[in-house]
């Protein structure tokens, strides 16, 4: 997008992951503004300020109230003609490895005991960006080995 013009902006809970962001762009000859940051809290960015937002697979990351707390930054950040793009893992995971370490009663996958990701099913997962107040506006599942993955376009009501 920054290659196209459009002013971007960048949060990540890692420090690392902001500084690469940093470097690529610096390398590229682009601006952008990169904090490390939690998306379920963002209040040092204005209200109604970005056209598009798009989430690079961190919504299957959060857990439990994060998930609301994230749409609901999402929801006031996006202009009222904006667009969200919602990148997730879905649904129960393929491998055995994984399955057995799948809390299928919360849609957790597990990680030395604690909740580690959310794999939902489609359709909760549908379910929930709608009462989060978005319309759903595109779907596509994209099927792999490991677990399935959805994007998933909405707008604000």
């Amino acid at each position: 997008m920054a290659q196209r013009g459009y002013e971007v902006s960048g949060v990540d809970i890692s420090q690392t992951a902001i500084e690469w962001a940093k470097e690529r762009f610096l390398t590229l000859g682009l601006k952008g503004i990169f904090i490390q940051g939690d998306v379920c809290n963002l209040q040092q960015f204005k209200a109604d300020s970005y056209d598009v937002i798009f989430d690079g697979s961190c919504f299957h990351c959060l857990i439990g109230k994060q998930r609301e707390l994230c749409l609901a930054e999402i929801r006031r950040l996006i202009k009222p003609e904006g667009i969200a793009v919602i990148s997730t893992m879905t649904g129960k995971p393929k491998d055995p490895e994984n399955l057995k370490d799948f809390d299928s009663d919360n849609h957790h996958l597990m990680r030395n005991g604690q909740p580690w990701r959310t794999l939902k099913p489609l359709t909760f997962l549908e379910e929930e960006i709608s009462v989060q107040g978005f319309s759903i506006i595109y779907t596509h599942l994209n099927h792999n080995p490991w677990w399935d993955h959805a994007t998933i376009c909405c707008k604000p009501n």
